[in-house]
């Protein structure tokens, strides 16, 4: 049996006890993000008539925010790029809120780094805008490797999931601080860990994972009152991932109540829906080729459905 010297010991009590205090610190931390009452009430006080906008809305996570934001006393902008399908959820909302207000704005994200977005801050008007939800996003061409992208496929993932939002946040960020306190919230996802054929989905991801925290670190560098919160989300039932629903994929709209609970929760980058936290530890705990061997068979399987119902439709 090993024997530790005497004049060891005490160091070695040392560590054992920061470590052991250490984990205590992060698990506390991890249960309060989760269990602590939402601070979102804080960005629409009784009287203010506060909007929030919430891009790429015209269908699964942000019509789920939409309907929450409708739900917590919020008006809301819609924001995508098919006019009548964002005239026809406006009305949706409206049946169920009828006391909201709610307007729309048509914009392909595709052509962000290309087009000047300036005049989304004249759409806003004299609406107080307090809350951001940079949704919009998607991964093109799913399950393909790198080498078989066009120089399109490749940068229209950019200009949708990174271009767009870094663009929106620059041109509404000045709003929001006048009409602060203000809240940008950045939708991301699982795949900013690592994601075999889906390289370039996975970059731009992580792209707005590293957006995220810089500019926490720059509001609050710079004393304004302006949170800025990442939310990771995994598997969802939505309209474009129609899976089956059980405690580890939720649909959209469970999801978007669960990311608004977690405002004031004082981290720049936590997971929406706690269940989801569960799976992330798996890219900690399983060794990185392990992992990449995981998800490489479940992307497999993904592609296979995707093309079976493919073959399907036609």
């Amino acid at each position: 049996m090993l024997q530790i010297p005497e004049q060891l010991k005490t160091p070695f009590s040392y560590i054992g006890a920061a470590t052991v205090s250490y984990l205590a610190v992060q698990v506390a931390r991890h249960f309060y993000c989760y269990l602590r009452p939402s601070s979102l009430s804080r960005y629409n006080p009784p009287g203010k008539d506060a909007w929030a906008l919430v891009t790429g809305a015209s269908d699964g996570i942000g019509f789920g925010f939409a309907q929450e934001l409708c739900k917590r006393g919020f008006n809301v902008f819609l924001h995508g790029r098919n006019h009548d399908k964002l005239l026809s959820k406006r009305d949706e909302l409206l049946a169920e809120f009828p006391h909201a207000n709610v307007r729309i704005i048509v914009f392909d994200a595709f052509k962000s780094s290309s087009e000047d977005l300036s005049w989304i801050a004249q759409e806003i008007g004299d609406a107080r805008l307090t809350v951001l939800v940079n949704n919009a996003g998607g991964g093109l061409k799913p399950f393909e490797l790198l080498a078989d992208l066009t120089h399109e496929d490749v940068q229209a993932t950019i200009s949708l999931n990174a271009t767009f939002t870094a663009q929106i946040t620059r041109v509404l960020l000045p709003i929001l601080e006048k009409n602060s306190p203000s809240l940008i919230l950045t939708v991301s996802s699982a795949a900013a860990y690592v994601m075999p054929t889906l390289t370039v989905y996975s970059a731009s991801k992580g792209f707005v994972e590293s957006f995220t925290r810089s500019l926490q670190a720059e509001m609050t560098l710079e004393g304004k009152d302006v949170e800025i919160l990442g939310l990771r989300v995994a598997n969802t039932n939505s309209q474009g991932n129609d899976v089956p629903l059980d405690l580890f994929t939720p649909t959209s709209r469970t999801l978007a109540s669960a990311a608004l609970n977690r405002v004031g929760c004082g981290e720049p980058l936590v997971w929406a829906y706690w269940p989801h936290s569960l799976q992330g530890l798996s890219f900690h705990l399983i060794p990185r080729n392990v992992l990449i061997q995981m998800l490489g068979g479940r992307l497999r399987d993904l592609k296979r459905k995707a093309e079976a119902k493919q073959v399907k439709k036609k």
